[in-house]
C-alpha cells in the first residue's frame, strides 16, 4: 500500500485532518516545513504532527515527511505521456500500438533504475554468492520470468529452481536450509499462498529476497532484503502487466549479472564450454555466427 493510500484510509481527528489536508495540498514543498511552521499555518499544535506520524507507522514528523516526499518524487517521475494501465486505445493502428508499447517499456526501465538501491542489490548478490541454491517463488505468469532467471543461473552452474505446481512449493520450502536462499516475486506483495511458504522458510532460517512494489506490503515486511519494481499499474483495471513484467525482468537480469560479475571469468568460461558441448546447428547469418 502506498503512503498516500494509507493516509486516505486512516481515520484522523478534526485537527489531524486539517493538517493532513495541508500536507496533501503542499505536495513536495512540504519538505520545507517544520512542525512549528505547519502548526502556525494550520492553527494547530506540533503535537498533532507527531500523532499523525504515529498513526501512519512512523516514529515522528521527519520520518513521515521524508517518506511522503520520496514517494511523491517517485510518482511524479517518468510516465508523463503514457498510462501504464491503458497505454493504447481501440482506435490505434498497429504501428501506433508498437510505438506506445515501446515508450511504456522504456519508461518502465527508467522507472526501475530510479528505484535501485545499490546497498540492497549488493546484499542480495552477496546472499546468492554465499548460498548453495535458491528457490524462486511466484504465482501465475510471474513464473515465466522466474524460470528464465533460474535458466540463466543454472547455465553458469548455480542451482536454481522454480515451482510451477503450487502444492510443491510447500514441500520444497520444507527441504531448504539456512545455506540456501529464497526469492519471492509479487507485484502486490499480498499474495496469500506465498506466505504459507514464507512461514515454512522462516522456521528453517532461510534468508528471503523480495521483489515487489514500493509502499507498505506484507512481503516486504517479512523479507530480509527488498528490491523494488516499477509501481504504476492498478490491480485489475489494466490491459496487461506490461510495465511490471518489464521491471521484474530487469531486476532479475541485474541480479543474474551482478552474481555473474562476482566470478566473471569462471562463469563466462563455464557458460561458453557448456554451449560448445550442447549446441549443434548450422548458422548462415554472419552476425549470429561465432568464429
Amino acid at each position: 500500500m502506498l503512503l498516500q493510500e494509507k493516509i486516505d484510509s486512516t481515520n484522523f481527528s478534526t485537527n489531524e485532518q486539517i493538517v493532513v489536508n495541508f500536507i496533501e495540498h503542499k505536495q513536495e514543498t512540504i519538505n520545507e516545513y517544520s512542525t512549528t511552521k505547519i502548526a502556525k499555518e494550520t492553527y494547530t499544535s506540533p503535537s498533532v504532527l507527531v500523532r499523525i506520524a504515529k498513526k501512519l507507522g512512523f516514529n515522528g514528523w521527519i520520518e513521515l515527511k521524508n517518506a511522503y516526499v520520496d514517494e511523491l518524487t517517485y510518482l511524479h517521475k517518468h510516465f508523463k505521456n503514457i498510462d501504464a494501465n491503458i497505454p493504447f486505445s481501440g482506435n490505434d493502428s498497429v504501428l501506433s500500438i508498437a510505438n506506445k508499447l515501446g515508450q511504456l517499456k522504456n519508461e518502465s526501465i527508467l522507472d526501475t533504475i530510479s528505484l535501485i538501491d545499490s546497498k540492497s542489490f549488493s546484499q542480495a548478490i552477496q546472499l546468492l554468492n554465499q548460498s548453495n541454491s535458491t528457490g524462486i517463488f511466484g504465482l501465475s505468469n510471474i513464473l515465466f520470468q522466474a524460470e528464465e532467471f533460474a535458466f540463466k543461473m543454472r547455465h553458469i552452474g548455480f542451482k536454481a529452481q522454480t515451482f510451477p505446481i503450487q502444492n510443491t512449493m510447500f514441500q520444497e520450502a520444507a527441504m531448504m536450509t539456512y545455506n540456501d536462499c529464497a526469492i519471492f516475486i509479487s507485484y502486490s506483495g499480498e499474495s496469500d499462498p506465498l506466505f504459507t511458504v514464507i512461514k515454512i522458510l522462516k522456521k528453517n532460517h532461510v534468508p528471503i529476497i523480495a521483489i515487489t512494489s514500493i509502499g507498505d506490503n506484507k512481503l516486504s515486511k517479512l523479507a530480509d532484503i527488498t528490491l523494488h519494481i516499477s509501481t504504476r499499474e492498478h490491480s485489475y483495471t489494466k490491459i496487461a502487466g506490461f510495465s511490471s513484467q518489464e521491471s521484474i525482468s530487469l531486476v532479475l537480469d541485474i541480479l543474474y549479472s551482478g552474481y555473474f560479475a562476482q566470478h566473471f571469468d569462471d562463469n563466462y568460461n563455464y557458460k561458453i564450454n557448456l554451449s560448445k558441448k550442447t549446441e549443434f546447428r548450422n548458422i548462415d547469418n554472419h552476425i549470429i555466427q561465432d568464429n
